[in-house]
């Protein structure tokens, strides 16, 4: 790396550049600002009052959502250019623009079109997609060491996760008009993310300084916590300087009793009937976690943001991080954007993502009519099962996120098995959440609605860690962007069929009036059986994609080896 850049050859500007661990703070709240896409069943239903629109037509604006979201083409290519801080700023705007139009949709300041509202959910979860690049890319640009990437990414998209039950809370509490609840979300969104983009993210040419190296002795203090003595001691061990691995372990630790917490405090709503004194006990419980997240961050980072003089100059061209990535991987997998769309991977991985990502967003899509289908839940108006599945999804999603960057990365580097082959059983998860919502009995249905919403958020949460984290394991990271862009379109396209025409048609066909099922369980069985089926082709294709990057990277370690094993050779003579 250069050495510092001289006073002399930098133009004078203002501009700070956030330090590795503030960055990663901030895109925790940009991926809470992104994740408010999963908060479409609060206000769904206002939505389909409003408009009048049958089910199939609810849904097909759901998905409109999922595809901007996913489909990030345009986000990626924006961001590949122009780097993070732009493409934040960029998706601040779309993000409020976005529900801004829905806002006016249901206030009644615009037209109630469909087409209007189906637009105006794309613009949106085209901002939640381009700020989701923006903040991983930063991150992978500040985070160096791979062997921590899968952690990273979990815990990132963790927080897109557990957005919508924190802020589903925070309806709970301070709410009561979804239609307002909407328009204050505009505004937050967009903030969030503004505020992040003045400062997350470097030009190419320049990287953060070295961090101090944290002593060996430090790295275990966070480990003693297991020690039931002296627990006021642990504790405040947990907040002292570590590690890189051991930061990234307290943040997913926090984050994990966040989700639990989550979770528990829909269960409390739901025993306490709603109370508003639980609601806001709750929502002080879960800031408070929030902030210890921050804390445990950022202590002992040094400084938090460094002037443009403090940085250094390193390769722009990305030559260097390509043989890095050849050396360590035994090949070179920078694949160009129309290079992918002839690689027999990225097909696999497109398919088997359309099927198993597709079944996901039916079940949160659906959420709130899944519940409505059963008259025995809605004995009260403000729709609390519902909320509370909401809650638990959430949860389950965050846990999954979290659990899948743990285990791979630990996995990995044991070489138990690649990421790819960890991605398999986590398409085997989702075939397992439809098969227990298929089985949702008509007079008890709470326990499988409970499981098969569990199962299916956390095997949803696993998927969409694996789908950026596979995108630059098979194909490297100099066009990360517009590469996760193409993959993004799979459950973009997965979650039309699956949720707008299928889930909506059986739906329909089950509704006496086209509009409203109460037929319990008929109403989405249907649907929840063909979810199943093409779950488990996912996992079939992901094992095909499995071996065969394995055998790749069999074959590239055995070159690699060859080579090293002539060198010495040579060498000798």
């Amino acid at each position: 790396r250069a050495p510092l850049m001289a006073d002399a050859e930098m133009p004078p500007t203002r501009r700070r550049y956030a330090s590795k661990w503030l960055t990663l703070v901030l895109c925790e709240a940009v991926m809470m600002s992104s994740g408010t896409l999963y908060l479409f069943p609060i206000y769904s239903p206002s939505l389909k009052r409003s408009l009048d629109l049958t089910q199939e037509q609810v849904n097909f604006i759901g998905s409109a959502a999922h595809f901007g979201a996913f489909f990030s083409v345009f986000g990626g290519l924006f961001f590949d250019s122009f780097g993070a801080r732009a493409t934040l700023a960029l998706g601040g705007g779309l993000k409020c623009l976005g529900l801004g139009l829905t806002y006016g949709i249901l206030a009644g300041l615009l037209p109630a079109s469909k087409t209007l509202a189906a637009l105006a959910a794309w613009v949106f979860g085209t901002g939640c997609s381009s700020s989701l690049t923006a903040a991983l890319g930063a991150n992978y640009a500040t985070f160096k060491d791979r062997t921590v990437h899968g952690r990273l990414v979990g815990l990132l998209l963790s927080f897109f996760g557990l957005s919508s039950g924190v802020v589903s809370l925070v309806f709970d509490v301070f709410f009561t008009d979804p239609v307002v609840f909407v328009k204050v979300t505009a505004v937050c969104a967009g903030a969030v993310d503004a505020l992040a983009a003045t400062v997350v993210g470097a030009p190419k040419h320049l990287a953060l300084p070295p961090e101090e190296a944290i002593p060996s002795s430090v790295q275990g203090a966070g480990a003693s916590l297991n020690n039931v003595q002296n627990k006021v001691k642990h504790l405040r061990k947990f907040f002292q300087p570590a590690s890189v691995e051991m930061k990234l372990t307290r943040g997913q630790v926090v984050c994990a009793a966040t989700a639990a917490a989550t979770a528990l405090s829909a269960v409390v709503l739901a025993a306490s009937g709603s109370s508003e004194q639980i609601a806001i006990a709750c929502l002080l419980g879960i800031t408070g976690l929030l902030c210890a997240q921050v804390q445990t961050l950022l202590v002992g980072s040094g400084k938090l943001t460094f002037a443009r003089t403090e940085m250094e100059l390193v390769d722009a061209s990305g030559s260097v991080d390509k043989k890095r990535d050849a050396a360590e991987r035994g090949f070179d997998n920078s694949v160009t954007p129309g290079q992918l769309c002839l690689s027999v991977d990225f097909y696999l991985l497109f398919t088997a993502l359309l099927l198993g990502l597709g079944s996901g967003i039916t079940v949160v899509n659906n959420l709130a009519q899944i519940v409505s289908a059963f008259p025995r839940l809605q004995s009260d108006a403000s729709g609390g099962f519902s909320h509370g599945l909401l809650k638990l999804l959430a949860c389950a999603n965050t846990l999954g996120r979290l659990g899948a960057g743990s285990l791979s990365d630990s996995l990995s580097q044991q070489g138990v098995m690649t990421r790819a082959e960890f991605t398999v059983w986590c398409f085997a998860g989702m075939a397992v959440g439809m098969a227990v919502l298929v089985s949702i009995p008509d007079d008890s249905p709470e326990f499988f609605l409970i499981a098969g919403v569990s199962i299916v958020g956390a095997a949803f949460g696993a998927l969409f860690w694996a789908m950026p984290t596979l995108v630059m394991d098979l194909f490297g990271g100099k066009h990360f962007g517009a590469n996760r862009g193409i993959v993004g379109l799979s459950p973009a396209i997965g979650g039309y069929l699956l949720s707008t025409k299928l889930a909506g048609a059986v739906y329909a066909r089950s509704a006496h009036d086209g509009l409203e099922c109460v037929e319990q369980g008929a109403c989405y069985r249907d649907a929840w059986i063909a979810n199943f089926f093409v779950s488990a082709l996912a996992t079939a294709a992901c094992s095909v994609l499995a071996g065969r990057d394995k055998r790749r990277r069999q074959g590239a370690a055995t070159g690699v080896l060859g080579f090293r094993d002539n060198t010495s050779s040579a060498g000798e003579c």
